[in-house]
């Protein structure tokens, strides 16, 4: 950072995604208010062999089982020092003036403990591609309201480190994010957008994605579940043959208010299909609970 040493850290979990990583370490590696990046990988093939000798001031950090995200993210966060933590994803390479909107958010806003912004569509446009990004991250299509915010994508973090210290029970959790983020509103503290951001590429078959939405689904509602009297949870899970339609309509209102009517109407089969997988998944987590092994793609 001008003046000083860099105040940001960034995490990014990895998988299977090796060339988006390299465009992604590229941009980081080139922002002055990255001081450190530590990459957290539970791939098949280690990714250090193939871009440690081109990134030597990244870390690699290889786990030989397969992790969550959460789990990978936060194994990372002891090999950092920095006050600022952010916290991305090796599909997505942010822009190049990512960081330094990430660092002035977090100055600007002393006491917000985490800011997040948009993600944009990749290069890729097929159906498919456009399909799992409305149903990833359509609500975070830029360009976005820059303020406070009910919720951050899971792709593009920044966290204050003191606030991650003071939640070590979380980390130590493997819960995603989501919920973190709902017991700081709980709290009355603010999250905020900012215009910081990153696009995603997708490096997922079909196939894979569909599984992807379904386990990430039955999670996230196992993970709610826990904090609900069971009738309430069976009353979700009677909902859950509705989300596909009701998710897919939230989406395409926002593509169509952001310019992006076209691409949703291209990618409407591939749309609908993906939150029918995640929907099929949040009625399982909500009637059976966890999938105890862990998933990642």
């Amino acid at each position: 950072m001008a003046g000083g040493r860099p105040k940001l850290a960034v995490i990014v979990t990895s998988f299977d995604s090796h060339q988006v990583l390299r465009r992604g370490l590229q941009s980081l590696s080139q922002q002055p208010d990255v001081g450190e990046i530590v990459v957290a990988d539970c791939s098949p093939d280690d990714p250090e062999p193939l871009l440690g000798p081109e990134f030597p001031a990244v870390r690699f950090v290889h786990f030989a089982e397969p992790k969550v995200v959460p789990v990978l993210r936060w194994a990372a966060l002891p090999l950092t020092a920095a006050p600022l933590v952010g916290a991305l994803e090796s599909r997505c390479v942010a822009a190049p003036d990512w960081a330094r909107r990430i660092v002035e958010a977090h100055e600007a806003h002393p006491d917000c403990p985490a800011v997040g912004g948009p993600v944009a569509p990749g290069d890729s446009s097929s159906g498919f591609e456009l399909g799992l990004y409305f149903c990833e991250y359509g609500a975070f299509t830029p360009p976005v309201a820059e303020g406070p915010a009910p919720a951050l994508s899971g792709a593009n973090l920044s966290y204050k480190r003191r606030d991650l210290e003071a939640e070590r029970d979380y980390l130590e959790s493997g819960r995603w994010e989501t919920f973190l983020h709902e017991r700081w509103l709980a709290q009355g503290r603010e999250l905020r957008l900012c215009d910081a951001r990153i696009a995603f590429h997708n490096t997922m078959a079909p196939a894979t994605a569909l599984r992807q939405r379904y386990h990430y689904g039955r999670g996230y509602a196992a993970e709610r579940v826990e904090a609900l009297p069971r009738p309430k949870a069976w009353l979700y899970a009677a909902f859950c043959p509705a989300l596909p339609v009701l998710l897919t309509l939230r989406s395409g209102r926002t593509a169509a208010a952001k310019g992006l009517g076209w691409a949703f109407v291209r990618a409407l089969p591939w749309t609908l299909l993906l939150n029918a997988a995640w929907s099929a998944g949040e009625l399982v987590g909500y009637s059976r609970g966890p999938d105890r092994r862990a998933r990642i793609f």
